[in-house]
């Protein structure tokens, strides 16, 4: 029985993903490919491969062939956008290639790959339930959703080329919950969040625990393509802030978008201002493939890891918001 390589296990969920299959698996089947070594207590084999450098592809065919990998778990993304663009496309765009690349040249059965319910876009146009048959239409210019459609089209290309190759991609949808950090929990950390006047989009908001789940149900399972990883029911944007004890602050959107560029770029905003169409629109995707082909059924609402993660963050409001009407 040959080996599971991971990529990403520095993230929280690749760091949760790791533990857990040390658990299941054994640390002996299991192999970290990454510049940053695991915990030591986990016993977990290390190879140190930077997927950014030059040859990451025959570095990491190397690795796959010594260790006789059988599954690859490609979890190396970021979940926020960051103002290093360059070194986050040689990772996120470049980097999967190399993994791609590797994997099929190298004989492994099974590619795993992380990604995000954003590389839908959000639109007005949207359907209330994306499928995993949608067009992929980010908005090109958002750096941080662009790397990662080219990471999905390199896996369909893949899958395309190399039959044997069994390419699964996880559409998370976006993470909040206890441990969390991201973009998306900095802002809700805010006593005033600015909101889009007039609009109050549905939003999904996935427990890590959820998005656990999934992953090791796909580690099994011989499946291929895109899975939307989605939480039970999502939640109006508004009345997520109202839960979480936030002011609103509403804002003409022709005004939102250069404010934020301009906090963007003076160092003191969260993303730019492309993303305030992921609050101005709805992006809301359908869990249908992922229960059908994967056996995996959220156990959590919207709701729910909203409340989670307030009480992780804020105990003091938690007990506030759990009194609020569902």
């Amino acid at each position: 029985m040959g080996r599971i390589a991971l990529t990403g296990t520095a993230s929280l969920l690749g760091g949760r993903l790791l533990r857990r299959l040390a658990e299941t698996k054994g640390p002996d089947r299991l192999l970290v490919v990454d510049v940053a070594p695991p915990p030591a207590a986990l016993a977990v084999r290390h190879r140190a491969v930077d997927l950014t450098a030059p040859a990451a592809d025959q570095r990491l065919l190397d690795v796959l062939r010594e260790e006789q990998v059988e599954s690859v778990l490609h979890f190396a993304f970021f979940t926020s956008p960051r103002r290093d663009t360059v070194h986050t496309h040689e990772l996120e765009s470049i980097g999967t290639l190399a993994v791609l690349a590797a994997a099929a040249a190298a004989g492994v059965g099974r590619v795993v790959m992380r990604s995000f319910t954003a590389v839908y876009g959000a639109r007005g146009q949207n359907p209330a339930f994306l499928t995993e048959d949608r067009p992929l239409q980010p908005d090109p210019a958002t750096a941080w959703a662009r790397d990662k459609l080219e990471a999905e089209q390199h896996a369909a290309s893949f899958s395309r080329r190399y039959p044997d190759l069994k390419v699964a991609v996880l559409r998370f949808a976006p993470l909040i919950g206890p441990g969390v950090h991201t973009f998306y929990t900095r802002i809700l950390d805010r006593r005033v969040v600015p909101l889009l006047m007039g609009y109050d989009p549905l939003v999904q908001m996935l427990h890590p625990d959820d998005a656990l789940g999934a992953a090791e149900a796909a580690v099994d399972r011989p499946v291929a393509g895109p899975f939307n990883v989605v939480p039970l029911r999502p939640i109006p944007l508004l009345t997520a802030l109202h839960l979480a004890g936030k002011i609103p602050l509403p804002v003409p959107h022709p005004l939102a978008y250069p404010a934020v560029d301009l906090m963007w770029a003076a160092g003191v905003g969260e993303a730019p201002g492309r993303f305030c169409d992921y609050v101005r629109f709805p992006f809301v995707a359908d869990g249908e493939r992922a229960r059908r082909e994967l056996g995996f059924s959220a156990r959590h609402a919207s709701r729910d890891a909203l409340l989670a993660y307030i009480g992780y963050r804020h105990p003091q409001a938690r007990a506030r918001a759990a009194e609020a009407p569902a």
